[in-house]
């Protein structure tokens, strides 16, 4: 994802790709070469002179980060999760509220026009009353061993699921009930696959599905669904969906809404996210999604974890 925001930036048209930051120095070089950065570090703390940052490492690291940058009085896009653990991720988020700042977390799935549609629909009035939301999303097996033990379905993949899910409804999850099953991918020690029972506080329920065990052969390489049944009707998106279709060596549907090259251009919802972030940099509205949005993310799957670990239904605590 870093490669995707640094060529994003370096194609915006009102930004300037300055630095390119890796603790690996060889793909520090190499992408800044292939995006025209001013200069590749293997240090963050030697970029303390920038505009704004996008922080795309390990949430490991993101807290210490993310925090350094605000004390530099840096504009900040940070991915998701937004920190490794709960309590750093509600610090951050107080952290937001006393900065003058521009923040964002990258929940790309704002950006998406099929997940907005939803969320119009909902907000309007369109769809009645939310009865439930269903929301799944899996990984070949091959990316949840690249990604190793940071590839909790949970976070790596749900948490998105989690954000269009208060994003739509505007409500708040309040008890979640889950089970996980564990086998396939001990040896990364996270689970194949997880299965969530969210209740909202008005009463509409939702289930949240995910894992990481696809074969190598799924379509895109990714699988989700969205949907939200209301008592006036029903949204639905389907990804990759069906737009393109290459019949080749294998039949496939390639991205075409989230980072796909459109005439030599990054496109979809990565660029739209700078789009966004630089408007916001020059006083021109709000990111989409904060880190207060973030962290209620991150508490949900918190919760979701917790019961599937304790086998008991956990109440979510809302930063």
């Amino acid at each position: 994802m870093g490669e995707n925001h640094a060529r994003a930036a370096s194609e915006h048209p009102t930004l300037e790709l300055d630095a390119v930051v890796d603790i690996n120095a060889s793909r520090a070089n190499a992408i800044a070469e292939r995006y025209d950065a001013n200069r590749a570090e293997t240090e963050y703390s030697e970029v303390f002179d920038v505009d704004a940052v996008i922080v795309a490492t390990p949430e490991t690291v993101h807290a210490e980060q993310a925090n350094a940058i605000l004390d530099h009085e840096i504009h900040l896009l940070l991915e998701k999760p937004i920190t490794e653990s709960i309590d750093e991720a509600i610090a951050l988020a107080e952290r937001e509220t006393r900065t003058d700042m521009v923040t964002g977390v990258s929940f790309v799935l704002r950006y998406d026009p099929a997940y907005a549609a939803v969320r119009e629909a909902v907000t309007t009035g369109e769809l009645g009353d939310v009865v439930a939301v269903r929301a799944k999303r899996g990984i070949t097996i091959e990316e949840s061993r690249r990604i190793g033990a940071r590839g909790h379905p949970l976070y790596y993949m749900n948490i998105h699921d989690i954000d269009a899910m208060l994003w739509s409804t505007q409500g708040r999850v309040v008890r979640v009930t889950s089970i996980a099953r564990r086998g396939e991918l001990s040896d990364i020690d996270v689970p194949d696959a997880t299965q969530s029972l969210l209740e909202f506080e008005d009463g509409a329920i939702g289930v949240l599905e995910g894992y990481g065990t696809l074969p190598s052969e799924t379509p895109g390489r990714i699988e989700a669904a969205f949907e939200i049944v209301g008592t006036n009707g029903k949204a639905s998106v389907e990804t990759p969906g069906d737009t393109l279709t290459v019949h080749g060596d294998r039949y496939d549907h390639p991205d075409s809404r989230h980072w796909p090259i459109v005439n030599d251009r990054i496109d979809g919802t990565v660029r739209r996210q700078i789009d966004r972030f630089a408007e916001a940099i020059d006083g021109n509205g709000e990111m989409l999604a904060t880190i207060k949005d973030g962290a209620r993310a991150q508490a949900v799957a918190n919760a979701a974890k917790e019961a599937y670990e304790s086998n008991t239904a956990v109440s979510v605590k809302y930063p």
